[in-house]
């Protein structure tokens, strides 16, 4: 099979500020400032389709992420910034690192764990998970995960031939607020049959920072 490659460009911001800026409040500043540019703030009319460009907290601060063609477009916009606006502070940026990586899909064994709240469960998988007991629940989680993984792989265009399966090893959970609405956030260690970008989202609302994923060895 011929190699499957995607860019990917990251740009972390660095500031000085006592105050976090989280990913969803970042989003508003960058689709203020790109309105021209849909991706950015993902309010386009079309149908569902995997976020393009992802904000996220990568090694505690502040980044955004430009898969495919719009690796470009993050490379190309961000070195200008000097200054994150929010509704009540305007914070000077002191630095920007972007980096720019080609990722080549490959299967065999991979270990990633979340690194933010992944959001496996809408209202109404939640009702049907309640039922669930111990190992049920496990392959539930799993099931959604692969589902996960191949809607990944559908927004970057990349065909997979093979079946993709995934085990989770260990997780936690914990209540969190999104959208201004509270829901169950999973923290998995898991196993893919396929390898997965660092830092790219799975599941719900990956545009703000969730379901932010690392592979285990870092």
């Amino acid at each position: 099979m011929v190699d499957q490659k995607i860019e990917i460009c990251t740009a972390t911001f660095g500031y000085d500020s006592d105050g976090k800026i989280s990913p969803a409040k970042f989003r508003g500043f960058m689709a203020h400032l790109f309105s021209n540019m849909p991706e950015f703030h993902h309010h386009s009319e079309s149908s569902y389709h995997y976020p393009l460009i992802q904000y996220k907290r990568v090694d505690k601060k502040i980044a955004i992420v430009g898969i495919g063609n719009y690796a470009e477009i993050v490379e190309k916009n961000m070195a200008d910034i000097d200054h994150i606006t929010t509704e009540t502070q305007k914070i000077p940026v002191q630095n920007i690192q972007i980096s720019r990586t080609t990722f080549t899909q490959k299967y065999g064994l991979f270990g990633y764990r979340f690194v933010s709240p992944w959001i496996a469960l809408n209202k109404q998988n939640y009702e049907k998970f309640k039922t669930l007991h111990g190992e049920q629940r496990q392959v539930e989680l799993e099931r959604i995960l692969v589902g996960n993984i191949l809607s990944l792989y559908k927004g970057l265009g990349i065909r997979l031939d093979n079946r993709i399966e995934a085990k989770i090893q260990k997780q936690f959970i914990k209540k969190i607020t999104a959208h201004s609405n509270p829901f169950v956030g999973f923290y998995p260690h898991f196993v893919s049959t396929t390898n997965i970008p660092d830092n790219l989202g799975l599941g719900k609302s990956v545009s703000k920072g969730f379901g932010a994923i690392v592979n285990n060895d870092n």
